[in-house]
């Protein structure tokens, strides 16, 4: 929670963004969010082949109606990269651990694991009897096989660092330095996984959930070649759902798996998913009746924020400003501190993002996990100095005279309606504030990829998404060597601190190495200027029970799911 960079989920909504994942930014933070994995409705009859409301024992009907508001674009857990994929790979293919509806890992395929005394090996246990949906058994080749596939030279996706960054010897098998036999990966028998790993990861449990991680049968796979995945039939599963229908831009079915091991704690017998591009679509069907649930932003947010409906909760993005040092004005450490501190992000998060997102404090989002029983920013506290107009004027005025004049300053963004929004008004406060020159120009999203990877701007503004629940998915960006440091941040002491807390078993410790290394990003080098943190707004009706949407990784989760009294 890869495309060509390292973060991002996306959606079609308010900021018409586009279905992306952790390594292709974000236009835009916070508004749409909600959009990306609160997955709405399509009512009876829209199906082809059927609309029928299936009956559960006391007569209500056990079918959720669910929309995505951008395309099922690669149902392959290899190569697959975006949020609604990531969301149908989730409930009809089940990993060793799953997200339970605490988001919490918990077993699943594996019925246990035994972690060495360093935590470098994890050896897994699978459970008696599972089964794919042809009938085969579900074996531990199976994972190895797919691990290793999504780190073969000539087989990986984009999410190939989420196992290599992890997995003795992954890296360099994805170089083409070493083969198979040198990966961290051994399956001595059916029932039995061992992983060793390349550094204490307390968060490695979590990923094993993540699509990437899941299994593929072997002899299937192979069979259907450059087929696989394509169709219903062009995959089989091992989760609480099969696909029974499946049109990438209009329409999926999941229907209740009957060889899945759990299937008594499978609380709907089918899911319908439309493709939905259209808010007030959206929002007719869901006050129809024939959509679960609606996802809030803009104008809706106010107009139902106050609803009996309405639930909200954190997600684990951070919508930024991007400061190229490659550029002279951005070099200049008073110039970034006073774009940083001079426009009020209240306004941004309350008044344009209107979605539940909050000001930014820091770059790891709220929620994120911490030390002990705190998150890690109840531990740490505010990084982000506060908006302050005056300071941010003075800090300007110095780093023009140190430039030899006030720099002209360009803020690119994305061309839909939010963010063009968010650049009137930054430019607005940033010319009044600071008496600074400011121009902002919107682009289509790919461009403004292309150009911020490219280190081809001046200021440009995304988000980014956590894959895991540890801030080190969000820190890890800033490394000195990192691919995905798009603004030329180097600090030697940061690098230290990150690296650090990557070896470091102590959970404690690594979490007071992040915060220090937060300062730094920060409090001392104004490297990027945060705005604000996502969020998750919706309404759901009153029957539905158990409904989750995770804050990171693969948003919908179907099991847990109860639908009393529809």
């Amino acid at each position: 929670m890869n495309g060509k960079a390292k973060g991002g989920l996306g959606a079609d909504r308010v900021l018409s963004l586009k279905p992306v994942t952790r390594r292709d930014f974000l236009k835009v933070g916070g508004a749409g969010l909600a959009g990306t994995v609160l997955l709405g409705g399509a009512g009876c009859g829209v199906f082809e082949g059927g609309g029928q409301q299936e009956q559960g024992a006391g007569g209500g009907s056990k079918v959720f109606n669910d929309y995505y508001e951008g395309d099922i674009v690669d149902i392959v857990s290899t190569t697959t990269t975006d949020i609604y994929s990531f969301s149908i790979l989730n409930n009809v293919m089940e990993g060793l651990y799953r997200l339970d509806k605490n988001t919490e890992p918990a077993p699943a395929q594996a019925k246990g694991v035994e972690i060495s005394d360093d935590d470098i090996t994890y050896t897994f246990t699978l459970r008696d009897r599972l089964r794919w949906s042809n009938g085969d058994p579900v074996v531990a080749e199976n994972f190895r096989y797919a691990w290793l596939r999504a780190m073969g030279p000539d087989t990986a996706g984009d999410y190939s660092f989420i196992l290599t960054d992890y997995i003795d010897g992954g890296a360099e098998f994805l170089a083409g330095d070493t083969d198979e036999g040198s990966v961290g990966l051994e399956a001595p028998d059916e029932k039995t996984l061992v992983v060793t790993l390349t550094k204490p990861a307390p968060f490695f449990l979590g990923l094993t959930s993540f699509p990437t991680y899941l299994p593929l049968n072997q002899e299937f796979t192979e069979q259907q070649g450059d087929q696989f995945g394509l169709n219903p039939d062009a995959l089989v599963y091992n989760g609480p759902f099969t696909l029974t229908e499946f049109k990438p831009s209009s329409q999926a079915v999941l229907q209740k798996s009957q060889d899945y091991w759990d299937k008594d704690n499978v609380g709907v017998e089918r899911v319908n998913v439309r493709i939905v591009k259209e808010d007030e679509t959206a929002l007719n069907l869901y006050e129809a009746g024939d959509l679960d649930v609606f996802a809030l932003a803009g104008q809706y947010y106010n107009e139902f924020q106050d609803s009996p409906e309405f639930e909200s909760s954190p997600y684990f993005s951070t919508f930024y400003l991007h400061f190229n040092a490659q550029d002279e004005a951005m070099d200049n450490l008073n110039i970034r501190k006073a774009i940083q501190i001079g426009y009020d992000r209240r306004i941004v998060a309350d008044r344009i993002l209107n979605d539940g997102s909050r000001p930014a404090v820091g770059f790891a989002p709220i929620g994120i996990a911490g030390p002990g029983g705190e998150t890690f920013r109840e531990a740490t506290g505010d990084t982000l100095p506060a908006f302050d107009a005056g300071e941010a004027r003075r800090l300007f005025e110095q780093g023009s005279e140190e430039l030899g004049g006030a720099p002209p300053l360009t803020i690119l963004v994305s061309d839909d309606d939010t963010s063009k929004d968010f650049g009137a008004f930054v430019q607005e406060e940033l010319s009044k504030n600071l008496g600074a020159d400011v121009k902002v120009t919107s682009l289509p999203f790919d461009a403004l990829y292309e150009r911020t990877n490219d280190k081809d701007y001046q200021i440009s503004a995304y988000s980014w998404i956590g894959d895991y629940n540890d801030p080190m998915t969000f820190m890890d960006l800033w490394l000195s060597e990192s691919g995905f440091n798009t603004v030329s941040f180097s600090n030697d002491r940061y690098d230290e601190l990150i690296s650090g807390a990557k070896a470091e078993p102590d959970n404690d410790r690594r979490m007071e190495m992040m915060a220090e290394a937060e300062k730094i990003l920060l409090e001392e080098n104004a490297a990027i200027g945060p705005i604000s943190h996502g969020a998750l707004a919706r309404l759901e009706k009153p029957y539905l029970k158990n409904y989750v949407a995770h804050p990171y990784g693969a948003a919908a989760e179907y099991k847990p799911l109860r639908l009393e009294g529809k």
